[in-house]
């Protein structure tokens, strides 16, 4: 089998020019009028500007697709004055909280970092994010149209997968060594594979729940078998196994018979016990369970290997134990540490959150997560929260082999989930408790 060729990419973003100002002014015109005529067209508008950048420099930030459509969802609720009162419920503020603590402990990292700056574009990543899960919760808390949300997960997923299944063949940005042959691993218009993986471990768990509760509809089930076959693609070990996690746990929620209920259990308490196997036999390749010697540096195109990666952050983190090194300065140290032309992060979110942010940051990043899974745990009923459950599960066990959510892509796809799933939990207690 011919496949096509592994160039790295160039991530430079290109100096704003006139057509970029054309693109932006037209899709903040849109968007914004949008809005302030149907508030769930926001939230539209971000789920299918999410995967595609279109990235612009311009001085010291870069600008997007879903920057902007996230400012002018922002002036179109303020236009038609869309009340406010998402946040006061209890399973939005507490995710917004949560994701602002998050901010927060990124922001006191900048006590002991080297460089200023990453810590400052990270921390404003992540209030970036809690103004998306807000928006999304608001919008869609006033305008509760889920049939709109479903289509565009559906239309938006299936763009994706057409434009990364080609790679394979057309070539892609980075791939692995099979039987003496290099083969391209697709992300499509995700930053990576493991990206595109993420991405995919998001979108497929909601399509597969409405699939479940509100009747088969054929483009979905294609799409989601399109998917699967992507995330095969991308080869990403910790995106296939968050995938089939996901996907058991929505199959398990969803479930009506008590056979298939433990049959899916036991297979996702397998993939979990899997995943747990793993994480000892690598962690202990570098000393985090055993006093294993390590060997030589291990380079792969200047990414180094987990293994390696890994043990600096861990080196790093004992430098500064507290406030860690700084938010975005593990790619800018790690090389020195391990004496070798190395610049990625640590491929996993757990150690890179305890390297760059020390005890506060991690503790930050762990309630997140608790919280993600908590809001839903007892509440998982509809599809939007029953895939906020399934995914976020999944992409617990996917955080300790990849740092996914310093990608805004898959961190604003998250975020919505989120913010969507909250508010369907907030009007779904509103209804119960309204007067008769």
């Amino acid at each position: 089998m011919q496949f096509g060729p592994v160039v790295p990419a160039d991530v430079t973003a290109p100096h704003i020019g006139i057509a970029g100002i054309v693109v932006y002014a037209m899709v903040f015109a849109i968007v914004a009028i949008a809005t302030s005529r149907k508030a769930v067209y926001a939230v539209v508008a971000l789920i299918l500007l999410d995967p595609f950048a279109y990235s612009q420099s311009i001085g010291m930030t870069t600008l997007t697709l879903s920057k902007i459509a996230l400012i002018a969802a922002i002036a179109g609720l303020a236009v038609r004055k869309t009340p406010v009162r998402a946040l006061k419920a209890a399973p939005v503020a507490r995710l917004a909280l949560a994701v602002l603590l998050v901010a927060f402990a990124t922001a006191l990292s900048i006590l002991h970092a080297a460089f200023g700056t990453p810590v400052e574009r990270e921390t404003l990543k992540w209030m970036e994010y809690a103004v998306i899960l807000c928006v999304c919760a608001i919008a869609f808390y006033e305008d509760h149209d889920e049939l709109l949300i479903r289509w565009a997960v559906l239309v938006v997923t299936a763009i994706v997968i057409a434009l990364s299944v080609p790679e394979l063949y057309l070539g892609a940005h980075s791939g692995l060594i099979i039987a003496h042959n290099e083969v391209p691993r697709i992300a499509g218009p995700l930053e990576g594979p493991n990206q595109l993986a993420a991405y995919l471990g998001l979108m497929l768990p909601l399509m597969l729940a409405y699939t479940l509760l509100q009747g088969r509809r054929w483009p979905e089930i294609f799409v989601i078998a399109g998917g699967i076959l992507a995330t095969l693609m991308t080869f990403s070990r910790g995106g296939l196994v968050a995938l089939a996690l996901a996907l058991l746990l929505v199959a398990l929620l969803c479930a009506r018979s008590s056979a298939a209920r433990i049959a899916f259990g036991a297979a996702a308490l397998a993939i979990i016990a899997g995943a747990g196997i793993a994480w000892r036999l690598v962690a202990g390749g570098i000393g985090l369970v055993t006093s294993a010697s390590h060997h030589r540096v291990e380079i792969h195109g200047g990414l180094g290997t987990r293994r390696d990666l890994w043990r600096a952050a861990i080196e790093l983190w004992r430098s500064h134990p507290v406030w860690g090194i700084g938010a975005g300065n593990y790619e800018l140290e790690v090389g020195k540490f391990l004496h070798a032309p190395i610049k990625t992060h640590a491929n996993s979110l757990y150690l890179q959150s305890l390297a760059e942010g020390g005890i506060p940051l991690l503790a930050a990043t762990l309630f997140l997560i608790y919280t993600s899974i908590a809001t839903f745990l007892r509440r998982a009923q509809t599809p939007l929260t029953i895939a906020a459950l399934a995914a976020s599960g999944a992409l617990a066990v996917h955080f300790i082999l990849d740092l996914l959510v310093f990608y805004p892509k898959v961190g604003m796809a998250w975020m919505m989930l989120l913010g969507l799933a909250a508010a369907d939990v907030a009007k779904r207690l509103r209804q119960t408790v309204a007067p008769i």
